[in-house]
């Protein structure tokens, strides 16, 4: 998996599994998903760029792939289990429905 397609999909995997994380930042994630660039090099880069000063995200980041998020462009290679993420064009559909998803607890049932 490639560097850019391992921080898309660590991403993607913290907001779906950790959404606790981003409950002071809704917004400016919400800004982040509709301001993400179409080419797979520049979302990434801009994915790893919102995180790096956002620290308890960053260091979640950090602990899915075992390497410091600012080290990323100087990181030969990040193993894991995760498939490939989707087509960038993709991605960004993918992101804001988990993004609404965490917005919109799931209704109880009676």
């Amino acid at each position: 998996m490639s560097l850019e397609d391992q921080i898309m999909q660590n991403f993607l995997t913290l907001v779906e599994t950790q959404p606790p994380l981003f409950a002071d930042c809704q917004g400016e994630l919400e800004q982040l998903c509709k301001s993400l660039p179409e080419d797979k090099e520049e979302m990434s880069d801009a994915i790893a760029d919102w995180c790096e000063s956002r620290t308890t995200i960053r260091d979640a980041m950090d602990a899915m792939s075992g390497n410091i998020i600012s080290d990323y462009s100087k990181a030969p290679g990040i193993h894991g289990n995760a498939p490939p993420p989707p087509d960038p064009k993709a991605y960004r559909d993918i992101l804001e429905n988990a993004i609404r998803r965490i917005q919109s607890p799931p209704k109880q049932t009676p």
